[in-house]
């Protein structure tokens, strides 16, 4: 199933220029590229005429000319330019035009009714670009469900076992998780208090801060996550009973585009505020992202997958453990919102900042309070 209104990020900024590419969301081909004025535009990738990619065409100025035929279509998606049998357009020469926003370093596409197309129903992200931080990013191809994904990421606890010897850490198998869900949004929050570093970021301590790898630490994981599957994570250590300035954190960013329901385009970011401008702490983070997303994380979600076929995986009746139980959230709090898409209920906006959440509330148990 697919939310279709729904912003889903389609390139990093830096990925996108003035030639031609393409990416297919929601099982359709569509056309990204930047105008002269740097603009991003996304309209339909196939021409009405042959179906032939107009990725594979060229740009003229403002406007992309069909590789095969040479119609000329605008930024609108309307062809305005038939070279063949005295220029007439027929109305029906056009491809869909999508509307596109960039911002935080990505390029958002919206996939639905054109009207509903709210930009403030895009998550907060404004971390990528936020002073004092500094954002690497990059996108795998996951031969898997979205929502696959999504379960992996607000479960956490696989990483004693899948991330063995890399993220792994007793303390997060056997920690509490909080869960709050307001406005759509579902937070997945976990303190994993007085255990060992897991080995990658005791490294990384260890190499920024003289860190003794003996030395007991704090460790939090607090995931937050939007639908249709954008998701951010607030992760890190501190010495015990010490506040986050005291140790190395990072937010990751996870932006899940479905590509078929079997496929899924992965962009992933890391936002430090450590080790600036250092192009050997962006190796580590490269480093750390290849070995344990793409090769532990994704072999593991694409076997899965395979295994299951086309089965919805809750249709197959999966035996939970608490640690499901955001996911579950996830997963319902998904269904509802594409319920409500096919009454003609328009999508709201989404929900106050954790921080007001926690106000209004008994607030978190979590010494090193949640900024996601």
């Amino acid at each position: 199933m697919y939310l279709k209104n729904a912003w889903y990020v389609a390139a990093w900024s830096n990925e996108l220029d003035q030639e031609l590419m393409t990416r297919t969301i929601l099982e359709k081909p569509v056309l990204l590229y930047r105008k002269e004025n740097g603009d991003p535009v996304a309209m339909g990738n196939l021409c009405p005429h042959r179906f032939a990619p107009l990725h594979m065409g060229k740009r003229i100025g403002d406007t992309v000319q069909c590789g095969y035929h040479g119609m000329v279509f605008g930024e609108s998606g309307k062809c305005v330019l038939n070279p063949h049998h005295g220029g007439v357009i027929s109305p029906a020469m056009k491809v869909h035009s999508y509307p596109v926003i960039e911002r935080n370093s990505l390029i958002w596409v919206w996939t639905g009714d054109e009207d509903a197309a709210d930009p403030a129903l895009i998550p907060d992200f404004s971390c990528y670009s936020a002073d004092g931080f500094e954002t690497i990013g990059g996108v795998m191809d996951v031969q898997a469900n979205y929502e696959l994904i999504t379960d992996n990421l607000l479960d956490l606890t696989h990483a004693d076992f899948l991330h063995e010897g890399t993220l792994s850490s007793d303390a997060i198998t056997i920690s509490k998780l909080e869960t709050i869900e307001a406005g759509g949004t579902v937070w997945a929050n976990r303190w994993c208090p007085d255990g060992i570093a897991p080995p990658v970021w005791g490294q990384l301590m260890q190499s920024q801060m003289g860190f003794d790898l003996s030395q007991k630490i704090d460790h939090w994981l607090y995931m937050r996550w939007d639908a249709p599957a954008h998701l951010l994570l607030d992760v890190g250590i501190s010495p015990l009973g010490k506040p986050r300035e005291d140790g190395v954190w990072v937010y990751t960013g996870h932006h899940l585009t479905p590509v078929s329901p079997t496929r899924t385009l992965y962009f992933w970011s890391i936002v430090r505020n450590h080790g600036l401008n250092d192009p050997e702490v962006d190796a580590f983070w490269k480093g750390s992202i290849e070995f344990a997303f793409n090769g532990q994380d994704k072999p593991m979600i694409e076997a899965q997958q395979a295994a299951i076929g086309n089965t919805d995986v809750n249709d197959l009746r999966p035996v939970a453990i608490p640690a499901d139980v955001a996911g579950g959230r996830a997963r319902r709090a998904l269904a509802r919102q594409i319920a409500n898409e096919v009454k003609g209920i328009k999508p709201e906006s989404g929900a106050s900042p954790l921080d007001e959440l926690l106000k209004k509330s008994a607030g978190s148990y979590a010494p090193v309070l949640p900024v996601v």
